[in-house]
């Protein structure tokens, strides 16, 4: 597989209490600076200033205000944030390599999912159904922004995620290693509680506006859908990726249960 890294090479802000505690335990990035609001100094934020000090990371208090321009003003920025490196992309090869060492495999791959809050939800779930990574398509996808981090809650400080420029092209490559290669499209004529999960499975999800482009489509081995009520067009991309990545796991501890008996 070839290699593909995209790291963002702007300062980033990290806003809210979850993202800002998971950045300072995992430790994949490094933490410049913490910002409190006056105000809000206690709680978790107390637990995450510890943490900071701790790590020699210098801690700046803030009028609420300043806050708030400095991670936007729609933002929840919760009375805390971080200036942090650039997340840095896990290797392609490094995810596919993970999900090939064990026999029930798990890769995650986005295509035309834009929105960054959608993003971090679609994170938070990968997070949670314990893939071995997910990898994003490198044009035409959200990236690792300070928004994502906000909604995933921490979640991308927990799993690897890459970028991948030819996502049509690893798809292939998936399904020559031994991958079930599914994608959610709600043209498909079977139901996304009808395949079969217990091999080394890649999931493929596409923004709810556009799904995934046609070359992605074409490459995949399986297509199923999510079965909507009459005057519904679309699920949103978090909730169907989350309504299948659960459906893996249900299938694949069903199949433990029995080997069990």
């Amino acid at each position: 597989m070839r290699r593909q890294t995209e790291p963002d090479r702007r300062e980033e802000t990290l806003y809210g209490v979850h993202p800002v505690m998971q950045a300072l335990e995992a430790r994949r990035r490094s933490v410049e600076r913490v910002l409190v609001a006056r105000e809000s100094a206690h709680g978790n934020i107390a637990r995450a200033l510890k943490l900071a000090r701790q790590a020699g990371i210098p801690v700046s208090y803030v009028p609420k205000a300043v806050l708030q321009r400095r991670v936007g003003r729609n933002a929840g920025a919760q009375g805390i944030a971080a200036i942090v490196s650039p997340v840095a992309y896990a290797d392609v090869d490094e995810v596919v390599r993970a999900a090939q060492a064990r026999p029930d495999g798990l890769i995650l791959l986005l295509d035309r999912v834009t929105d960054g809050g959608n993003l971090g939800a679609v994170l938070r779930s990968a997070a949670a159904a314990g893939v071995d990574g997910v990898i994003l398509a490198a044009d035409g996808t959200a990236g690792l922004s300070a928004a994502a981090a906000k909604t995933a809650a921490g979640a991308m400080e927990k799993v690897r995620v890459a970028r991948e420029a030819k996502l049509p092209r690893l798809i292939r490559r998936l399904n020559e290693s031994g991958f079930e290669t599914v994608v959610l499209d709600p043209r498909a004529e079977v139901g996304w509680d009808r395949g079969a999960y217990r091999g080394p499975v890649a999931l493929v999800g596409g923004g709810e506006e556009r799904g995934v482009r046609p070359g992605v489509l074409e490459e995949c081995s399986g297509k199923v859908a999510i079965p909507l009520a009459a005057g519904v067009e679309s699920l949103n991309v978090a909730v169907a990726v989350g309504v299948m990545l659960f459906e893996v796991i249900r299938q694949r501890r069903e199949s433990a249960d029995a080997l069990e008996r």
